[in-house]
């Protein structure tokens, strides 16, 4: 693994380089785009062995591109829960406390986003 990592830093350098000039250089307005960005942003980063033990070799922005994914992770997990609430239909045939429950589930789910 060691050895993988090393080739990754000797023949990927040019390469890293350019992604950390992407992610300092990232500024968003709509967190759609900030969404589009991680996505590309991991797809190009597969390549790597591991990642973080390339990225102790570079001056890699962590904190930008952690926030970054943070962001985008947070927004599509609130997306997924506006559908799942957006979604819910009550069924005058269900028992009202399991209507309820599934009401306090998605509830609770709201609060602790």
């Amino acid at each position: 693994m060691l050895k993988n990592i090393k080739t990754d830093v000797e023949t990927q350098g040019d390469f890293i380089r350019s992604l950390i000039k992407d992610v300092e250089n990232a500024s968003f307005t709509d967190i759609e785009d900030v969404v589009r960005f991680v996505k590309w942003l991991d797809d190009e980063l597969s390549c790597l062995v591991d990642e973080r033990a390339v990225f102790k070799q570079f001056e890699w922005p962590e904190r930008k591109a952690d926030a970054l994914r943070e962001a985008a992770f947070g927004y599509c997990d609130l997306k997924k829960l506006e559908s799942e609430a957006s979604s819910f239909r009550d069924d005058p045939r269900q028992p009202c406390g399991s209507a309820l429950k599934k009401m306090q589930g998605l509830f609770e789910k709201y609060e602790s986003s």
